[in-house]
């Protein structure tokens, strides 16, 4: 049978569509891109609305197109009517169960349509943000085995990947349940050979400690770049989520960070902003705004604050009018547009190290390990090489630089 796995959601969703995709190829069938597939399987999100009716119209198209159906992920989990409003479809709450009924595999050893590859380390949460409907789908905290996730990453840098991801739900929680952690895992896998690059994804700043810090800056296999959540700018708004820090925590936190990198390594930080949260006063949006430029973020995801049953928020007075929270995601967007450019051009004349992901018109595009774009020009194939590139200028989103001699081997002299 011809299937194709459809993915919404998060990057631990898109880990474990790769992990089924092998799965239903240990069972014999056969991967489909090209929209031929006999069956889909639909792994579903429900963090938004808006993740909820494009997964709800695709199973739609897809049974209208006389396609078999599965849905699984945190969709069905969060919702009952699925069934009812899809009853020639098949539904498995459990990914896992249903990952035994096909092969039983539990590791991934490529990442299709990716040059760098996802590692899931951790499932579930317990922080509680009381707009998050996820620690209600996922559970609590689940750390996958050292071994395991070793294992893993050596099969997939065998097989070509330069660099691994980690991932997960509450990424910073890894090893709370077993009594390990984070900097210990880290420790294992910077010795695996042939791996170039080690890249955080979303972790909460209550995390970061400094013993993490320190880590992750002692050698250049770590990427410097942090993705921390901030939400929002407002310390009020902050508290009605149940976010567990303040603005100026956060910030002394970045600082700290920043203070353990020597001199000449740029460290950035991204984060995820959301507007429209319930009470949320044009004077919170203001910090929230002013908050964006005092920490100048290389790139920030900004959500409109998406009502889930449930949660702590939904019951809460106040709402946003869906008008003014797309007026402020709008004005939002071009303040971190603008910072953002800031940022890049304080590259002009630094070496980044690119992983070469496309070819373009005008040469190669990639990111660097600092997540910057950077577009150059260079001769032969470079995909998926570390590529040595001189900054040069921004155009657009990307910074546009000139490759220098050589490719980067391996890891750099720390300093």
């Amino acid at each position: 049978m011809k299937f194709e796995v459809k993915t919404y959601g998060c990057k631990v969703n898109q880990y474990e569509g790769q992990l089924l995709r092998e799965n239903l190829e240990g069972k014999g069938h056969v991967l489909s891109f090209n929209g031929e597939a006999d069956a889909v399987l639909v792994n579903t999100c429900c963090v938004t609305a808006k993740a909820e009716k494009e997964a709800r119209a695709f199973i739609r198209k897809s049974i209208a197109g006389g396609k078999k159906v599965w849905v699984t992920g945190c969709g069905v989990l969060k919702d009952d009517g699925l069934r009812k409003l899809f009853p020639s479809a098949g539904f498995y709450p459990d990914k896992r169960l249903l990952i035994e009924e096909l092969s039983g595999l539990r590791t991934i050893s490529r990442f299709d349509g990716h040059t760098r590859a996802f590692v899931k380390i951790e499932d579930g949460c317990e922080n509680f943000c009381s707009y998050c409907i996820v620690p209600l789908v996922r559970g609590r905290v689940e750390s996958r085995p050292p071994g395991e996730i070793l294992t893993e990453t050596e099969s997939l840098v065998l097989n070509g990947y330069r660099e691994i991801v980690l991932t997960g739900i509450d990424l910073g929680a890894y090893g709370k349940e077993t009594g390990s952690g984070l900097v210990p895992l880290l420790e294992e896998l910077r010795g695996v050979r042939g791996l170039k690059r080690i890249r955080l994804s979303s972790i909460e700043v209550f995390h970061l400690s400094d013993d993490l810090a320190e880590v992750l800056a002692s050698d250049e296999i770590f990427c410097p770049h942090f993705h921390v959540p901030l939400q929002s700018g407002s310390d009020r708004i902050l508290k009605m989520m149940n976010r567990r820090y303040s603005f100026s925590e956060y910030m002394g936190r970045m600082e700290t960070i920043r203070s353990k990198y020597c001199k000449g390594r740029r460290v950035t930080f991204t984060t995820d902003l959301m507007v429209g949260f319930p009470g949320e006063r044009d004077d919170d949006f203001r910090l929230t705004c002013r908050a964006v430029e005092e920490a100048g973020f290389l790139r920030a995801h900004i959500f409109r604050y998406s009502r889930r049953e449930g949660t702590a928020a939904c019951l809460m007075a106040g709402g946003v009018p869906e008008e003014v929270k797309k007026s402020r995601e709008k004005e939002l967007e071009g303040i971190v547009r603008k910072v953002s450019g800031d940022v890049k051009r304080m590259f002009a004349g630094s070496r980044l190290d690119v992983l070469v992901e496309r070819r373009v018109e005008n040469g190669w595009e990639g990111y660097s390990s600092e997540y910057i774009p950077v577009e150059f020009k260079g001769e032969g194939n470079l995909i998926n090489e570390v590529v040595a590139v001189e900054a040069k200028g921004v155009r657009g989103d990307f910074v546009e630089g000139e490759k220098m001699g050589g490719l980067p081997d391996g890891h750099q002299e720390n300093c």
